[in-house]
């Protein structure tokens, strides 16, 4: 992310705001009566999802941690305080494009298995599922229970169930013997390309 135009503002924070955060703080809250911004994170399917919301004076909560942010303030949740933890805030604005961009270093799993997991999705499986079109990613993961989804070229192909029974199922266990069952919660109904339409192909070829 690029830092040359703008500095980081109080750096000694373990979240730091960009001086273009603060400036969208300042123009979002410039009418009604707000004390400042929150924000929440959580950690869901290996992936991060943000959420802001203004707060009118008055009603802050005692155990947020309170940023400095112009003549507002920036909120974070302390649920959300370990997810962020060492994360910039940003917001850009490039031509049409305007979005708050977080650049956070934290993993997206809070679990040791679940980021080895999908570390093998993305080197040994996905290669060989994107010669079909398709992507499978692991989206949750409860005791022995890999949860999938799939997308692309995977979603609503007629193959998608002998390819998690017959290939993405054994390369797991191979790996990690305590993944027992692999459950697909794709909504393959709303696949719109999907790789076969038959039962009469092959299921794709996995790393070794």
């Amino acid at each position: 992310m690029d830092r040359t135009a703008e500095s980081l503002l109080d750096s000694s924070q373990p979240v730091r705001l960009t001086e273009s955060a603060v400036k969208k703080v300042a123009e979002s809250l410039q009418s009604g009566n707000f004390s400042g911004v929150r924000i929440r994170a959580e950690r869901r399917g290996g992936e991060f999802h943000y959420r802001f919301e203004p707060v009118e004076s008055g009603k802050e909560l005692l155990d947020d941690l309170k940023v400095p942010c112009g003549k507002f303030s920036f909120y974070i949740s302390s649920e959300s305080l370990p997810i962020l933890t060492g994360s910039t805030i940003d917001y850009i604005r490039t031509g049409l494009t305007q979005a708050w961009v977080i650049d956070n270093p934290n993993p997206a799993w809070d679990s040791d298995l679940a980021r080895e997991i999908s570390k093998v999705f993305e080197e040994l499986i996905n290669p060989g599922v994107a010669e079909h079109g398709g992507h499978i990613k692991l989206v949750d993961l409860k005791n022995d229970i890999a949860y999938v989804e799939m997308s692309g070229g995977c979603q609503g192909c007629s193959m998608a169930g002998k390819t998690l029974r017959h290939g993405v199922l054994k390369v797991l266990s191979e790996r990690f013997p305590q993944i027992t069952e692999l459950i697909d919660v794709t909504n393959h109904s709303a696949g719109s390309n999907p790789f076969f339409n038959n039962q009469s192909g092959d299921i794709p070829t996995f790393k070794s």
